[in-house]
């Protein structure tokens, strides 16, 4: 809901096309400096309770957000299979680096085993990580090669969810909402570069854009939807650079793998100007409604009863009152450990908008540890009601 992006304080989502590379950094003139123990690097501000839910909004870490991301969502084998096991994954500190380049807090990444029926406990390493903490950077260490393999930094996790909505009965798209006086982003620079600045509005759903007005070179794509989508060539050429390849769609039923197939957009005076990065629909059919997508392969964990922290959630919620919200209760798609896959969305408005009770979809990511909300990740929300003209 609307509600939800002035409640959390999120990680919120950029749209930079830099890609994700390989980087390495050999590790030389190394100095270590010991850190007395993991409760001195990870802390958390002191929470304060909400009435009505039993959940408190707390909040981590940059660092602490980028070792629970690894934890999770890594792609290293040996920590895949801790989690096929069901075992926990364990993090430990190890020491302090100092280089002539970098500070590096060190960490083992786990798990425990024991011989006989819970005596004798063994940690295992399962990888050893390093943490930039200037460059805010995080690597794997290959030992055999003695090098560090880069992995994400603390911006990179702002581009690991991206939200996926059907906005009409033959589009579905990763969305970006943009033209946002305080959120411009490269997409807004090429989109301008194409298209005027007093390009025209689609302010009434059933006022259809007169060709006569249409800039030059865009043309229709999709007008069945609430959006009447419209796209470019040109712009379309430069905007699949920021995204190019195949995602992982998750959707209430599962999840495939899907390509960007096309690019549009859709204008309004009132509501949430949005970016459309279409998938090819036919490839969604299996997985149900579709929800997030992903550049990385996730083990989401679905068909588990949530509805006590759904519940939780939409009392928290509601602690926060607000002029504007609408019905749509609180629904986890999944889970990926403590990482909950929420959204609010009757998925009526894009495909049947005169019986769609939901004005403000919304996708989230929220990092739950026992009763503390402590970040939240990809998230987003569509103002399809039209607060900036109410």
């Amino acid at each position: 809901m609307k509600r939800l992006l002035s409640i959390l304080v999120p990680m919120a989502m950029i749209y930079g096309c830099q890609g994700i590379n390989e980087n390495t950094a050999p590790l030389e003139n190394v100095e270590t400096a010991v850190v007395d123990s993991l409760s001195d690097i990870i802390t958390e501000e002191v929470p304060v309770e909400k009435p009505g839910s039993e959940l408190l909004n707390a909040s981590i870490s940059w660092s602490d957000s980028l070792l629970k991301m690894y934890m999770t969502f890594s792609g290293n084998e040996k920590i895949k299979q801790i989690h096929k096991s069901n075992n926990s994954v364990e993090l430990v500190y190890d020491n302090t680096l100092k280089t002539d380049s970098a500070v590096y807090d060190v960490y083992r990444i786990g798990h425990e085993i024991s011989r006989e029926e819970g005596a004798d406990t063994r940690f295992i390493v399962d990888q050893w990580i390093y943490l930039d903490t200037l460059k805010k950077q995080l690597y794997e260490y290959d030992a055999a090669a003695n090098k560090l393999n880069r992995w994400w930094t603390a911006e990179d996790l702002k581009k690991f969810f991206y939200p996926v909505y059907q906005l009409s009965s033959k589009t579905t798209a990763l969305v970006v909402p943009f033209r946002d006086p305080e959120k411009r982003t490269y997409l807004d620079t090429i989109f301008n570069i194409f298209y005027p600045a007093d390009s025209i509005y689609n302010t009434d759903r059933n006022d259809f854009y007169k060709k006569s007005r249409v800039a030059r070179d865009w043309k229709y794509y999709d007008t069945t939807g609430y959006y009447r989508l419209m796209k470019s060539e040109r712009f379309e050429k430069e905007a699949r650079q920021c995204f190019n390849g195949e995602f992982y769609v998750y959707g209430t039923n599962g999840y495939t793998k899907a390509r960007i197939r096309n690019v549009a957009f859709g204008l309004s005076e009132c509501k949430t100007n949005i970016l459309a990065f279409c998938f090819e629909n036919s490839n969604l059919k299996s997985i149900g409604h579709p929800v997030f997508c992903s550049p990385q392969l996730i083990e989401l964990n679905y068909g588990r009863d949530y509805s006590k922290l759904e519940k939780n959630i939409d009392s928290y919620l509601a602690s926060f009152p607000s002029d504007y919200s609408d019905s749509i209760k609180t629904k986890i798609m999944g889970n990926a450990d403590n990482f909950y896959f929420i959204y609010h969305d009757d998925f009526l408005w894009g495909t049947n908008p005169r019986q769609a009770k939901c004005k403000f979809p919304d996708r989230n990511i929220l990092l739950i540890e026992g009763k503390n909300i402590q970040a939240s990740f990809g998230e987003s929300a569509l103002d399809l009601f039209g607060i900036e003209c109410d």
